[in-house]
């Protein structure tokens, strides 16, 4: 599958800057929007959680918005990837019916176009840190690191999904009421700390985004490098979500271009 890739990777990346550039074609305020949607949903938690429950949050070393912020864009970029990826066969079906195209191309496609995404909206995250006071060190270089591995154990899931979504439609139906209950179990909105002290920590180390989570805020807000395990935790779901994705597509391919 990684050689099938990096044949396709320029069909890849034109086609999702071509996704990401025609996605608000048309609209006044263009790639605004990629901030603005974020924004819009960092005041309504900001004003909910920063200040009515305020107590909550009393151990978090920085402002909210910026604790907020580092949580929620890289878990939208995930849930954008996962879902994108769900559908992608069935909104590619003409392309896969015509083209002798690998059908994970198009996975990572979705993917790649989360990723874009993550990038502009992630440019929100440094100017609330400026605002706030919120100093840039060596340690905001490693960041791309977690994000990227988060991507990618999103492609490996979004691989199987949408394989599975190509035979059981429902499942698109599915995911995104799964990925809203999925949040508010990871160290999206509150703290890690917040969920141990709750007797909750075990069901949040099960998310796939609890590692990745730890480690940006580790290295953007506390600046220090995450521990072995945090990392070895990242590496782990993207090793287990390929796997996962290419073993229901080797189980299915034959049949997915005469189901769609």
């Amino acid at each position: 599958m990684p050689t099938d890739l990096y044949t396709h990777r320029r069909f890849v990346w034109q086609r999702a800057v071509m996704d990401l550039r025609h996605r608000y074609a048309g609209t006044g305020m263009g790639f605004a929007w990629h901030v603005l949607h974020p924004l819009a949903l960092i005041a309504v938690y900001s004003i909910i959680f920063g200040v009515f429950l305020k107590r909550v949050f009393e151990d978090v070393p920085v402002p909210y918005p910026i604790f907020l912020c580092s949580g929620l864009l890289p878990w939208m970029a995930f849930a954008e990837c996962l879902t994108r990826g769900c559908n992608c066969f069935r909104l590619n079906a003409p392309y896969l019916k015509k083209l002798p195209v690998p059908e994970q191309v198009f996975v990572a496609q979705s993917a790649v176009t989360a990723t874009l995404s993550l990038a502009i909206s992630f440019s929100l995250l440094l100017i609330i840190s400026f605002i706030f006071g919120h100093q840039p060190t060596w340690h905001w270089l490693l960041l791309p690191l977690p994000l990227l591995l988060l991507q990618a154990a999103g492609f490996g899931f979004g691989l199987a999904l949408g394989t599975l979504n190509s035979f059981f439609p429902d499942i698109g139906e599915v995911v995104p009421v799964v990925l809203r209950i999925a949040m508010w179990v990871a160290p999206v909105i509150f703290p890690l700390s917040f969920f141990v002290d709750h007797g909750f920590g075990p069901v949040v180390a099960l998310n796939p985004a609890t590692a990745v989570l730890i480690a940006v805020r580790d290295l953007f807000i506390h600046q220090e490098i995450p521990p072995l395990p945090v990392w070895m935790g990242m590496i782990g779901w993207v090793v287990g979500a390929w796997v996962l994705g290419m073993f229901v597509l080797r189980m299915l391919r034959s049949e997915i271009r005469d189901v769609l």
